[in-house]
């Protein structure tokens, strides 16, 4: 079984865009991770990847079993929002480069970032090798970004991309898919 948690809260002000940031934990994170550590507690993790970007990085060592050995990987990343990171929404949505991005958001790319389909990419060959390393295994723990884990339900579940993002992913929150 694959499990995808999102990593806890951020110490970011509501509305801002953060994506490939390296942006802190919320200060609400310890009562967050123990929250998580009681739902997975007796799940025997083969392995466990994560998002190089502190937020599951700290999450991920924090909650790694004793003897679980951690890869960090830059394709576990979230959306790369270039020129829009550590902006408001309100203020990128008002932008004409915003509405042909909200328009068709899988195939452009963000000024100076990348689009959701090439994110999509960077999630399809994890899983390819994912796959071919643990598939019939035992339990693969993937500690991401709420883009990233749409991309897991859309590739997985073969949802087209563009629905992708009507699954609401909370902070924390943890789901298990078959892979």
């Amino acid at each position: 079984m694959l499990y995808l948690i999102r990593h806890t809260s951020v110490d970011v002000p509501a509305g801002v865009c953060y994506g490939q940031s390296d942006v802190a934990p919320a200060p609400s994170y310890e009562e967050e991770k123990e929250e998580i550590k009681k739902v997975i507690a007796g799940i025997k993790f083969i392995k466990i990847f994560s998002s190089p970007l502190n937020r599951c990085k700290k999450l991920a060592a924090d909650i790694a079993p004793v003897g679980t050995g951690i890869e960090y990987d830059k394709r576990l990343m979230e959306l790369d929002f270039g020129q829009w990171e550590m902006q408001p929404w309100n203020d990128i949505s008002k932008t004409e480069r915003a509405q042909i991005w909200f328009a068709d958001f899988v195939n452009v790319k963000c000024p100076g970032g990348e689009s959701y389909g090439d994110l999509l990419n960077r999630v399809e060959n994890f899983i390819k090798e994912l796959k071919e390393q643990y598939s019939g295994k035992e339990d693969v723990l993937v500690i991401a970004h709420g883009g990233v884990i749409r991309a897991f339900h859309a590739l997985l579940n073969d949802i087209a991309p563009e629905k992708a993002f009507e699954l609401k992913v909370h902070h924390g929150e943890i789901f298990s898919l078959s892979f």
